[in-house]
Order: structure tokens, then C-alpha cells, then sequence
């Protein structure tokens, strides 16, 4: 009786085996041509969910990299693609309006704010609107102000804004006032 389990066994093993082998190689076969498949766009977005739970592909217009800029300054031409394409991005991204107004001193000054280290304006009429995004730095600058010490107040039109806090005064103790990060509530 043992000699004929014993068959059995090894028929019943290499049955299995052999069925083990078909089924590894026809799944390495399926995965090489799925791989071939995702090659193409066409096909990838019917077969993989991660394309289609991202979205469409953003594709940025060709004018986007292109500015007037002079070819004899490499250095300075270097700086204007770099703004022109940072801007380019950051109007893809979106923003929120807020005012900033100046109460004191009552001379109109040479006070600038500035985000993210760019000139942003000044305040010649005693109040800038701007747009900022989140994670903009804003600063404002007041060396050629007379009358020091300047005072600002801070208007977020009762945005989203975690920071600035709408309606904050803020006070020149320096030369520049640190008005902060631009935080948006998620």
C-alpha cells in the first residue's frame, strides 16, 4: 500500500508543478505585455487608475517662457525667465486679495511691500491691494519713509486666511516690517 500512495504522491506533486510553472510563466507573460501596454498613452488611461484618479495633464502655453529680454546680459536675462516662468506658475495656483492701508505718516512716502523678496508696489496712495498665495513672505519696507515710526492695517476681506490675521496693526520698529508667512485655511 505505501508503494502506491506513494505514486500517487509524486503524480499528485508534479501535476502541481507543472501546473505552477504554466501559471508563473503565462502571469510573467500578461505582466510584460500590460508593461508594453502602459507604454502608450492611449491605452494607459484605461488601465491605470492612477492616471485616471489624478486628473488631465496641465500643459503650460508656449508663450509662458518668453519675454523680452536682452541677449547681452546673461546674468540679468537669466533672473527675467526665472520671474516670468515663477509668475507663470504661481497664476496657475489660486489667490486671495487682501488690502494693506497706511495710517500714519500722513506724508506719502517711499514705503514698499514686498512678496517674496519682488517689489510688489508701494504706497503712494496710502493703500496697495495685492494678491498673494499661500506661503508667500511678505515684508514691507520702510527706509526712505519720513515720519517714522509708520503704521499699517492689514485687510483680508474676510478671506480664508489663517495668517495675516484680518485687521491686524502693525508698527515700524526697524527699517523693515515683518508682516509674515501667508497662510491659507485648508
Amino acid at each position: 500500500m505505501e508503494n502506491r500512495n506513494d505514486r500517487f504522491r509524486r503524480k499528485y506533486y508534479i501535476t502541481v508543478d507543472q501546473l505552477l510553472i504554466r501559471l508563473t510563466t503565462i502571469a510573467i507573460i500578461l505582466l510584460l505585455a500590460v508593461q508594453a501596454l502602459l507604454l502608450h498613452d492611449e491605452t494607459r488611461k484605461y488601465l491605470s487608475l492612477v492616471d485616471k484618479l489624478e486628473g488631465d495633464r496641465l500643459t503650460t502655453p508656449s508663450t509662458m517662457y518668453a519675454a523680452n529680454i536682452s541677449l547681452t546680459e546673461p546674468n540679468k536675462t537669466f533672473s527675467m525667465v526665472n520671474k516670468v516662468i515663477a509668475k507663470s506658475i504661481r497664476s496657475l495656483r489660486s489667490g486671495k486679495n487682501i488690502t494693506i492701508r497706511m495710517i500714519t505718516p500722513n506724508i506719502t512716502g517711499d514705503a514698499i511691500l514686498t512678496i517674496n523678496g519682488e517689489i510688489a508696489g508701494d504706497f503712494a496712495k496710502k493703500k496697495l491691494e495685492v494678491t498673494v498665495y499661500d506661503g508667500d513672505y511678505l515684508e514691507i519696507d520702510v527706509t526712505k519713509l519720513k515720519g517714522k515710526p509708520a503704521q499699517f492695517i492689514i485687510d483680508t476681506h474676510k478671506n480664508d486666511l489663517v495668517a495675516p490675521v484680518d485687521g491686524i496693526l502693525l508698527e515700524s520698529q526697524s527699517d523693515i516690517i515683518t508682516i509674515g508667512k501667508v497662510i491659507f485655511k485648508q
